[in-house]
């Protein structure tokens, strides 16, 4: 009887102890890319590891034209590394005023939680002024994706197209590792 129970215990002690064990989000790469120079330039792009524990995402995108824009679309592709970078969930292209106007789903509602409090895309259309996303830490991407929307572990990469005018103008890559 003991001997059960010293087993009970054990298996409910490892159990305990593996649910310690949480998954953390890691960027590993940002790449900006300005499709048109003619029309928009990348202003800044980079990861900032200010220590071990904090790091930051900062990118903005530069309008050479202060004509307002009002036809934005933006392309939403999440890539899991398997032998190289394979599509995982979606692939998606959004009319960027009807979402921010209405909501859209949910699932890009969750994608836009991601970087909204971080950036100036917080208002519809028409945008006169550079898109921005300024010092998104690593722990607000740690908490959604590992306890808001938990994700399996891996290489992940997403992938941003942003449209005016049907024109695609710019393509940010954000390189993310979930251990």
């Amino acid at each position: 009887m003991s001997r059960i129970l010293f087993i009970f215990y054990g298996f409910l002690a490892i159990l305990c102890l593996c649910a310690l064990v949480r998954a953390r989000v890691d960027f590993t790469n940002i790449k900006c890319e300005a499709v048109d120079p003619t029309y928009n330039s990348i202003r800044y792009c980079y990861i900032r590891a200010v220590n071990r524990t904090y790091k930051y995402l900062s990118a903005a995108n530069h309008f050479l034209s202060k004509e307002p824009k009002n036809n934005i679309s933006v392309g939403v592709a999440t890539l899991k590394r398997a032998n190289g970078y394979k599509p995982f969930l979606y692939n998606v292209t959004v009319d960027g005023c009807k979402f921010l106007r209405t909501g859209g789903n949910t699932l890009l509602r969750f994608l836009h939680g991601l970087f909204h409090k971080y950036s100036n895309v917080n208002h519809t259309c028409p945008y006169t002024h550079d898109i921005e996303v300024n010092m998104l830490p690593i722990s607000h991407i740690d908490n959604l994706m590992t306890n808001v929307l938990p994700f399996p572990r891996g290489d992940y990469q997403l992938v941003t197209s942003w449209y005016t005018y049907n024109a695609l103008r710019a393509v940010v890559r954000v390189f993310v590792t979930l251990s």
